[in-house]
């Protein structure tokens, strides 16, 4: 026979809740896109919390015009490393796109630079690692 345990379900979901409220900092990188292209991207690091960085820097993509703009990365960390680069492909029916990969790591440059090359094939399926890149930004923060 089961028995019923509410007070240790909210317990549990309480704390889940906690967790993720509770930041040290916070920081986005969002990219304007249109008809599969990325057309423009912003990041934001030292804010209060991800929601609010993510809120930042889709303000000023909007700001600028653009009406599609999606959080591609985001990190919790108040101190750490970020990488943000650009890279042009050809889709296979031969359509030019660009793409920007986003990483934020707290060790390394070098590891938020690997995450910000996964990035572009995240949204990008056709973008092989081949193809090239250009490191927009690297530094710490």
């Amino acid at each position: 026979m089961a028995r019923s345990m509410p007070g240790v379900l909210l317990g549990i979901l309480s704390l889940a809740a906690s967790a993720t409220v509770q930041s040290d900092g916070g920081g986005a990188c969002v990219v304007a896109k249109k008809l599969g292209g990325s057309l423009a991207v912003e990041w934001v690091v030292g804010i209060a919390s991800v929601s609010d960085a993510i809120e930042q820097a889709t303000s000023v993509l909007q700001s600028r015009g653009f009406d599609h703009v999606f959080p591609q990365a985001s990190s919790t960390t108040e101190h750490g490393w970020r990488v943000v680069l650009k890279t042009h492909h050809k889709t296979h029916v031969g359509k030019l796109r660009t793409s920007y990969g986003c990483g934020f790591n707290d060790a390394s440059a070098e590891a938020a630079e690997a995450l910000a090359v996964s990035d572009p094939r995240s949204y990008s399926w056709g973008w092989k690692r081949e193809y090239g890149y250009e490191k927009l930004v690297v530094k710490g923060y």
